[in-house]
C-alpha cells in the first residue's frame, strides 16, 4: 500500500513538470534565502528534488528540462553554506549523462565536481542511479519519502516495516526512534528507549560506556517531552548503579553532567537532588576538557540554585570564549 501511495505522490509532479514546460520555473529554480544559523540555503531545493525523482522514476526523456534543473542545482551546490552533494545532483547527473554526446555537458559535470569541498571529495559523475522504484526496499522507500518530505506516506511505510519486522535489533530500534522523531511520534519512543536500555543491561558483554549511553538517551527523551520526574529517576539510577569513574575522561561523562544541569535548571526537586553531585563532578573536569554547552548549562543550573559558583563559571566561560576567539 505504501509503495503505491509513494508512486502516486511522485506522479503528482507531472503538474510541476507541465508548468515548467510552459516556462514557469518558479517552484524549482534556485531561490536563495538565509536559513538562520545555517546560513545560505535554497528555498526550492526539495521541489527540485521531487521533480528530479519524477523524471527518473517515470522515465521522462527531456534533455532541456534536465539540463535546466542541473544548472539550477549547481547554483545551490556552489552557494549553500552547508555545501554537500545531495540526491538531487546525483539523480540529475545520472539523467544528464544520457545526453552528454561528444562531451556536450562535460563542462557542467566538471563544474559540479568543483562546486564545493564535499563535491570535490565525494561527487562521482559516473555514479549509476537505479531508475526502477520496484527494485527499492521498504527502507529505501522510507528514506526516499523523508528526503522528499512526504511524511504521510512515510508514516504508512514505517508502519508496514514495523509489522513485517519479526525480531528487533538495536540498530532497528535506533532507526525506528529516528523515524518516530521525524514523524512527530515521540510518544512511541519511550518504550523503544526502555527496551534498548533493558537489552543493554541484560547483556553480559555490555560495557559501562554502553550502559551509561543507554541511560543518557532515555534521560534526554524525558527531558525532551518534559517528564522531569522520570528524568530525575533515571539520573539517580545512572549515578547510583554504574561505575561512571570508568568513563570520566570521555565526552559521554560530560554529557551526563549536561543532562543533570539541564534537569537542575528545569525542576526544583531535581535541583535539590542533583546539584551537589553535578557541581562536585564538574569541578573535577579539567578546564582543558570543558566546552561551551557544558559551561552554559552549568551556569544556568548554578543560577537556578542561587549558587555563587555561577559567577565564577561565567568568568571562566568568558576566558574560554576569548581563548578561542568566539563571539
Amino acid at each position: 500500500m505504501g509503495k503505491e501511495q509513494l508512486k502516486s505522490k511522485i506522479e503528482e509532479q507531472q503538474a510541476v513538470y507541465s508548468a515548467l514546460k510552459e516556462e514557469d520555473d518558479s517552484t524549482v529554480c534556485y531561490k536563495e534565502f538565509q536559513n538562520g544559523e545555517w546560513g545560505t540555503d535554497d528555498e526550492n531545493y526539495t521541489n527540485r528534488l521531487r521533480l528530479a525523482y519524477y523524471l527518473l522514476y517515470c522515465h521522462i526523456e527531456d534533455e532541456e528540462v534536465v539540463a535546466s534543473l542541473f544548472e539550477e542545482e549547481l547554483k545551490d551546490r556552489e552557494r549553500n553554506s552547508f555545501q554537500g552533494i545531495g540526491s538531487t545532483l546525483r539523480v540529475l547527473t545520472h539523467l544528464i549523462r544520457k545526453y552528454n554526446v561528444d562531451g556536450k555537458y562535460t563542462a557542467l559535470l566538471k563544474r559540479a565536481k568543483n562546486a564545493n569541498f564535499d563535491c570535490a571529495c565525494g561527487y562521482d559523475p559516473d555514479e549509476e542511479v537505479d531508475d526502477d522504484l520496484e527494485n527499492s526496499s521498504i527502507l529505501d522507500r522510507i528514506y526516499l519519502c523523508r528526503e522528499m518530505q512526504y511524511k504521510d506516506v512515510m508514516g504508512v511505510l514505517v508502519d508496514e516495516w514495523k509489522k513485517n519486522t519479526a525480531e528487533w535489533s538495536g540498530a532497528d530500534r535506533r532507526m525506528l526512534i529516528d523515524f518516530n522523531a521525524y514523524l512527530g511520534r515521540d510518544a512511541e519512543n519511550e518504550g523503544l528507549y526502555r527496551e534498548q536500555l533493558e537489552e543493554i543491561l541484560s547483556t553480559e558483554k555490555s560495557s559501562t560506556r554502553d550502559i551509561i549511553s543507554g541511560y543518557k538517551n532515555l534521560i534526554r527523551y524525558y527531558l525532551h517531552i518534559g517528564d522531569y520526574g522520570k528524568a530525575l529517576c533515571f539520573c539517580k539510577k545512572v549515578i547510583e548503579t554504574t561505575d561512571y569513574q570508568q568513563i570520566r575522561t570521555l565526552r559521554l561523562f560530560k554529557e551526563i553532567l549536561e543532562v543533570c544541569f539541564e534537569l537542575t535548571t528545569k525542576d526544583a526537586e531535581a535541583g535539590a537532588s542533583l546539584w551537589s553531585w553535578a557541581k562536585t563532578e564538574f569541578q573535577k573536569v579539567p578546564i582543558s576538557s570543558r566546552y561551551g554547552n557544558l559551561y552554559t548549562k552549568g551556569i544556568e543550573a548554578a543560577k537556578a540554585m542561587d549558587d555563587p559558583y555561577g559567577g565564577e563559571l561565567e568568568q571562566e566561560y568568558e576566558s574560554f570564549l576569548e581563548r578561542f576567539r568566539i563571539g
